[in-house]
């Protein structure tokens, strides 16, 4: 099997060393012809153009700025693409997910878009997960190829929508975590509390997370929403509090308010019994 990686930024170059290193026989390009001649002593074949790679590649992997940027490579492309599998591993919306998959239909390749939650550092980790949407039997073929780099991978439909929603989703998950400690800092800092007190707080609170994840993976799934040990509307009242001390010492409040409001709607609407995880079907209903 013959594998390409067009792309040699931070992250493509990870993914070639991590196939090289495994034994893969794979051309690499990249628009800057120094990035790619470092490869070349690790057994890598360098090709001077796109075409060159694709031609000679049954599987090729696509790691440049975003889905817009492949579109235009796979416009410019002359090499017939009937046969092979493109895998963009490239970042963008809905939109322009649904073009390059469209493109590639109309040319007769197979598709796979992959979404990977790892800094280069951690590409061929075991517990390194790339999620994929792709056509048919792309996994079967290719899977294999995507959990050497890394190795929780898999693949999470055909669409290419459900790979774009889940990125948005663990992306709010991870970014509400880090908008959560800069929050709270703002109104520890107000409050004339050192920012040192507070970070080495922070570790206690990180272990709730792993409480909050049981209770979600719990209840959301089954749709479980009842015997809550906390009920919705002892967060909503917490989090009353808390908006009330981060108006009091004049912090920013944006956050908080936006967790209240949605907390208190849902129970002025019935949800106040239920489980704090009952918002999704609240939210998802209104």
């Amino acid at each position: 099997m013959k594998l390409a990686v067009l792309g040699l930024g931070n992250m493509g170059s990870a993914l070639a060393h991590c196939l090289l290193k495994a034994g893969h026989d794979v051309s690499v390009w990249n628009r800057t012809s120094e990035k790619a001649e470092v490869f070349a002593e690790a057994g890598a074949t360098i090709c001077s153009s796109p075409d060159d790679a694709v031609a000679v590649s049954d599987f090729v992997i696509i790691c440049i700025k975003g889905h817009k940027e492949t579109v235009e490579l796979v416009n410019g492309l002359s090499v017939a693409l009937k046969g092979k599998t493109i895998c963009d591993m490239s970042t963008g919306d809905t939109s322009d997910a649904d073009r390059v998959v469209a493109i590639l239909e109309r040319q007769g390749a197979g598709y796979m878009l992959g979404m990977i939650n790892a800094y280069p550092s951690g590409i061929g980790g075991d517990e390194t997960t790339i999620l994929t949407v792709g056509s048919a039997g792309t996994w079967d073929r290719y899977g294999s190829i995507i959990k050497e780099l890394g190795g929780k991978s898999a693949r999470v439909g055909e669409k290419p929508a459900a790979l774009a929603a889940l990125f948005a989703g663990l992306f709010t998950v991870r970014q509400g975590f880090m908008f959560g400690m800069i929050y709270g800092a703002l109104v520890c800092q107000k409050a004339g509390i050192p920012m040192q007190v507070y970070a080495d707080q922070l570790p206690a609170t990180i272990k709730l997370v792993n409480d909050y994840h049981d209770l979600f993976a719990r209840t959301v799934p089954t749709e479980d929403y009842d015997n809550a040990e906390a009920s919705l509307k002892v967060y909503a009242l917490a989090q009353e509090d808390a908006l009330k001390t981060f108006q009091s010492v004049n912090a920013p409040a944006e956050f908080i308010r936006l967790m209240h409001d949605r907390t208190r709607a849902a129970w002025n609407e019935g949800y106040g019994d239920k489980q704090l995880t009952s918002l999704v079907q609240h939210m998802a209903d209104t």
